[in-house]
Parts: C-alpha cells; structure tokens; sequence
C-alpha cells in the first residue's frame, strides 16, 4: 500500500514554518526529500503514517493535523488536484475526488451521499490505527480548504463528523470549520448544503477538468506494472489511442499469449472484456462533457466501429443513450 509522494510536500512545509528541518525526519523514515517533485512517485503508506506521527510529535502543536491544510495545496495531489480546481461545480469536484481517490492512496475511498437538503462526503482510509487521529483531521480540514479555494473562503460545511472522540480543546477545530461539529461519529464526513454543491463556479474550466482526469486514468493504469489487471488496463489505454485493441494485440504488447492473458486475469477475478469495457465507460463520461467531440469521434476513439455499437453500450452504462447526456452538459 502506498501514497502518492507530492503529497509529502505538506508536512515538509508545515515543519518548516514550524522552525523544524524536515530533512533528518525525512531519512529517518527512508524517505528521499527529491521524491516530493516526482509526480510519479509512491511511497509506502507506513511510512508516510510514522512520519505524519514524528512531525506532530516534534511540533508539539496540539492541533498538526487540521493546521497541515494551511500548507495543502490541490497541485500536492497532482494532475487530480488540477481537475479539482478546473471543476464547474463542487459536486463534479467530489466525483472526481471519489471516483480517482486510489491515486492518493490505494485503499482510500471516498463515499457520496446526499438527501433533498444536504449533500455527505464519508472518508475512509482503511489504515491502521497508528496516527488515526492526526489523519482525521487532516482529511477533513483539508478538504474544506479545497472547497474555499474553489468556491470561496466564505464556504462553510453545514457540518464536520469525527469518528475520534472529543479532544480536551477544540477551540481551533471551530474556527476552522466554523460549523456545528460533531464527534464520536460512526464516520469520517463533511456535510454540504445542496445549495452550495451545485453552484457554478467562476473560474472553472471543463476542458481542463477533463484533461487532468485523462492523466490520472493513465497514471492509474500505469502504477502498478508489476499487476497483470493494470499492465492490461495500461495496454488498453495506449491501444486505444492507437485505434488498435483487442484481446490478440493486448496479449502481444504484453509479450505473452491470449490464452495466458486469459488465465491470469480469471486468477484476479476479471477477464480482458471487463477490463476494456470499464476503461471505455470512463473515458466515455469524460469525452462526451467535451462538446468539441462529435458522438461519432468519440465511437472510435473508444475503438467501436460504429456509433450504432458506441450508443448502445452508453446507453447500458449510465440508462441513457450519449446524445441526451451529451444535452445535458452544461
């Protein structure tokens, strides 16, 4: 398990404006200070919690964990952090945080939910204990940083839920927040006004929005070349924007045959169609936001051979055929 290396940025800043050298702590911990600026780098997830554990310890700062936002920027979370910034609206922002969140770390999820007044952001890192605290409050502080500096820094959750119990102060935690709090909670969550989570955005871009989750699909079909489902979600990628994929050609990129391919994949519980057929429908949601692309374009860069097939399985992904969510877009 591991954690996207840009984010280490945080805590080196965070130490330095507390008058601390990062860098002994740092390879303490095994960690090259150069990897912060790899865009492709991972380090290991314990790692990352001992250090996350040191730097609190040795700031003697009670409140290191919701402070860490101050020095969180979305560029710490890479070509993702720049689609959240892109996005139209929060709710876009949280899909896209949600639907990518094992980019920041493999076992992250991030659940939505919403009802007719509000919208539920659930975090859930599925790490062990150590550090649970310090890695609540940065989550949740952090990501109410995101929404101010997208949607201003007057945003306010309607409410934060921490799963720790109540601290002996909290006089910090409210204003932060600056909303009722609640603790003891049976989850990690932020609360938004549904007022607020569908709210244009000035400055947002969809274009580059796009972009941006384009790069984090490769990226995650990239990492994990030593995984025969990602070294084939990574060959379908490229032979898609090659106009060249099937089951033959992938296996053969791969350097093995369609019959071994086929076995590997049934031992991972998924087979070469599953995995082509989930890279389409991502690819397809984000193509069809970009009006510049004809629905016939889009057919073939997902590799149908006509738009008849390419209309057909839309319509079985998301219960409505391409030309009405193309409508839709805003």
């Amino acid at each position: 398990m591991s954690v996207f290396a840009p984010a280490l940025g945080v805590i080196w800043k965070q130490l330095e404006e507390s008058g601390i050298d990062p860098e002994p702590l740092f390879r303490e911990e095994g960690i090259e200070p150069e990897l912060m600026y790899d865009s492709g780098a991972r380090i290991p997830a314990d790692r990352y919690q001992r250090l996350d554990v040191k730097a609190a310890e040795l700031s003697k700062d009670p409140f290191f964990g919701l402070k860490g936002a101050e020095y969180f920027r979305p560029a710490h979370l890479g070509a993702l952090g720049f689609a959240w910034l892109a996005s139209s609206t929060l709710r876009s922002a949280f899909q896209r945080l949600s639907r990518y969140a094992r980019m920041i770390q493999e076992k992250l999820t991030i659940e939505l939910d919403e009802d007719d007044e509000y919208f539920y952001v659930r975090v859930d890192a599925h790490l062990p204990e150590l550090g649970a605290t310090i890695r609540e409050e940065g989550q949740l502080s952090a990501l109410t940083k995101f929404c101010r500096v997208i949607s201003g820094n007057s945003f306010s959750p309607v409410k934060v839920c921490f799963k720790q119990q109540k601290p002996a102060d909290t006089s910090y935690h409210y204003e932060y927040f600056r909303c009722p709090i609640e603790f003891a909670a049976p989850a990690t969550t932020i609360v938004i006004h549904k007022k607020d989570i569908d709210k244009r955005l000035t400055g947002s871009n969809d274009e580059l929005a796009r972009l941006n989750e384009h790069i984090v699909v490769k990226y995650l079909a990239h990492n994990a070349k030593h995984d025969v489902v990602n070294r084939v979600k990574a060959a379908i990628i490229d032979g898609l924007s090659n106009g060249t994929v099937t089951e033959t050609s992938i296996a053969a990129e791969l350097h093995t045959t369609a019959r071994n391919m086929h076995r590997k994949l049934q031992k991972e519980g998924t087979s070469f169609k599953q995995l082509l057929t989930e890279i389409r429908r991502d690819l397809a949601l984000q193509y069809i936001q970009d009006r510049s692309k004809t629905l016939t374009e889009i057919s073939f860069m997902l590799g149908f051979s006509e738009a008849s097939s390419f209309s057909r399985a839309f319509k079985g992904w998301t219960g409505k055929p391409p030309s009405e969510a193309r409508q839709a877009v805003a």
